[in-house]
């Protein structure tokens, strides 16, 4: 029995870690931290890194990563909004915006895909130098200079509306999560992404299109990126040079908190979301205690670690080894050697 209800806990880890630190902080922070307000603010918070979460996974799941989720979302934000105010802040400019920007995400999504599935380059090393070059072409965009958009009500509106009183961007953070759990869900794409990410090679033996599911991930990831931006300069009605620097690391913590394997082939947009969910409660919190923010990426770190570990862990009792068994037997086989040795 007492198995049971603990097998029935480590399932629902993630819910009850959630309800956990929600129960800290509402006993730390009884009138602040348990009120509608706040978690509208919360969701208001992680939309972002959410929209980004729900692309940046799909490489994940390949044992890969897209570490430019941040410079696309930078680069579509900055072109957008040049377009924009370059077609005097008119309807048809801020739609012409918003194509050129999410073509930005596409375009670096067919690049990331078609090098990644020809050659065999590191993806971390790729998307590392790539976030690099599409900041440059920010700053080259620019000028290093902040784009203002004020007088564009129509694209502003993303970012400042509200429907029932919640954020646009809560919606559109809903939206991208349904695509993408429908995708890996329900769909032939979603079960071959699995199988590429678990086992390369067998997958290749089994007929998948590995090359067709690689750049299918990176354009969907490059797209999400690219959304993202354009809501955020939406949100700040204007683009700057150093726009969304940094998040990469926030949607890279979130996915892997969530459970989601560096290794590939396992992992779930529901845990994903419950990383970005876990952390943004963190951090809403340490902010309400009144917690420096110099301190949130020292607990941020914290928590990667802790989740690849355990990532590792669980790996490793899954796949049936038992380290102190192989241990014991390395032992017996070195002294049954030694005893052989001896008697000759």
């Amino acid at each position: 029995m007492q198995k049971k209800w603990l097998a029935r806990l480590y399932k629902n880890r993630q819910l009850v870690i959630l309800v956990l630190l929600c129960l800290v902080f509402a006993v730390l922070l009884p009138r602040k931290f348990l009120t509608i307000g706040n978690f509208r603010n919360i969701l208001y918070a992680i939309s972002l890194q959410g929209i980004m979460i729900c692309g940046a996974t799909f490489p994940v799941l390949l044992a890969g990563i897209d570490r430019t989720v941040s410079g696309s979302a930078a680069l579509a934000g900055a072109v957008c909004c040049t377009t924009i105010v370059s077609h005097g802040f008119s309807t048809g400019g801020t739609l012409l915006g918003v194509l050129l920007g999410i073509g930005v995400g596409l375009l670096s999504g067919v690049f990331h895909g078609l090098v990644l599935s020809r050659f065999n380059i590191p993806a971390f090393l790729l998307t590392l130098a790539t976030s690099e070059i599409l900041y440059g072409l920010v700053q080259t965009v620019t000028g290093n200079q902040l784009i203002n958009v004020m007088n564009a009500k129509l694209f502003n509106l993303v970012g400042s509306s509200r429907i029932l009183g919640v954020p646009v961007p809560v919606y559109i953070l809903l939206a991208c999560f349904l695509f993408t759990y429908v995708m890996l869900n329900h769909t032939v794409y979603g079960r071959h992404l699995y199988c590429v990410g678990g086992n390369r090679e067998a997958a290749k033996l089994s007929g998948i299109n590995v090359r067709k599911i690689i750049i299918v991930a990176y354009i969907v990831s490059g797209v999400m990126g690219a959304l993202s931006g354009l809501v955020l300069s939406s949100m700040n009605q204007q683009a700057s040079a150093s726009q969304a620097k940094g998040y990469e690391n926030d949607v890279l913590a979130a996915i892997v908190v969530g459970g989601v394997s560096l290794r590939g082939g396992a992992g779930t947009i529901q845990g994903a979301m419950f990383g970005a969910l876990l952390i943004g409660i963190l951090t809403n919190g340490l902010q309400l205690l009144g917690v420096a923010s110099v301190y949130h990426d020292l607990i941020k770190g914290l928590i990667i670690i802790a989740a690849v570990a355990v990532d590792m862990y669980s790996s490793h009792k899954m796949s049936g080894l038992k380290r102190g068994s192989a241990l014991r037997r390395m032992f017996r086989r070195h002294r049954h050697e030694s005893q052989l040795k001896a008697g000759a």
